[in-house]
């Protein structure tokens, strides 16, 4: 089962969505699954088996608690029997407004929660004692209330900036974007990446994808929304490791499952 939950009113700018994933048991041939980069920073809490996260040139074990940072491309892991885990993925505003840790730090890499903000650890073991969905998302609202109370920074230009990407995502041009906000090309890749941890372009081009992967009717035309063929297949095997043909079949990916053909 995968279930995501909307933010309250209060968290909306700051929280894409809570998501709850839980399997008793997974066979082996479902356990591989990905690390989609869909402009999130998640912070990922693991109460199942220990997972790695696994690559030709790499195998490490995630730690229970972990916050997960912008990703360039896709990461691949493999779980155990056993998978329950609950996510918080935080918008790029999100992460800034909540803790002071620079998103640049985080960019492609995968950190203990702990050394993101120390909360996050009593947090998950808060969440330990019970299986009760309602309370646990009523605990994590709280939290980032708590959090969003006293960390007062001001985001407006920042925010702005995010806007401008959200709304220009289709046919996004640096060169524009630098002159709307009244700044060289270089000054504004310079900000951008060091508040959101990826440059404008590798921030939109993920923004993109996204929308034309969660929006049915948008999937449906999205060969006509890219340069051309083989510019498609290459954004497609760079965010979700495979062909946008091999994604209209049922990946045994649980995320790409999820994501491409919702809950059935």
């Amino acid at each position: 089962m995968i279930r995501t939950f909307e933010p309250i009113n209060a968290l909306h700018k700051i929280v894409g969505y809570i998501w709850v994933v839980d399997f008793d048991f997974l066979s082996d041939d479902n356990r591989e699954d990905i690390i989609m980069p869909l402009g999130y920073i998640n912070i990922i809490f693991n109460y199942g088996s220990a997972y790695r996260q696994v690559g030709e040139d790499q195998e490490m074990v995630i730690p229970n608690t972990v916050v997960i940072g912008q990703m360039k491309s896709v990461k691949y892991v493999r779980y155990g029997q056993q998978l329950y885990q609950i996510g918080i993925s935080l918008t790029p505003l999100g992460f800034i407004q909540l803790f002071h840790v620079p998103s640049l730090e985080l960019a492609e890499r995968i950190v203990q929660a702990i050394d993101v903000d120390p909360d996050l650890d009593e947090l998950y073991r808060m969440m330990m004692k019970s299986r009760d969905m309602e309370q646990h998302i009523t605990t994590i609202n709280h939290y980032l209330l708590h959090k969003m109370a006293l960390n007062k920074k001001d985001t407006d230009r920042i925010e702005k900036m995010l806007t401008y990407v959200e709304r220009e995502y289709e046919n996004l041009n640096i060169v524009s974007m630098a002159k709307f906000f009244g700044i060289s090309v270089s000054t504004l890749e310079r900000f951008f990446k060091k508040q959101i941890g990826l440059t404008p372009k590798a921030f939109g081009d993920i923004v993109k994808f996204r929308k034309h992967v969660e929006d049915e009717g948008l999937r449906k035309d999205m060969q006509y929304r890219y340069y051309d063929q083989s510019h498609l297949i290459k954004t497609s095997k760079r965010f979700a490791g495979k062909t946008v043909k091999e994604l209209e079949k049922l990946p045994h990916e649980l995320t790409l499952s999820y994501v491409w053909h919702g809950q059935k």
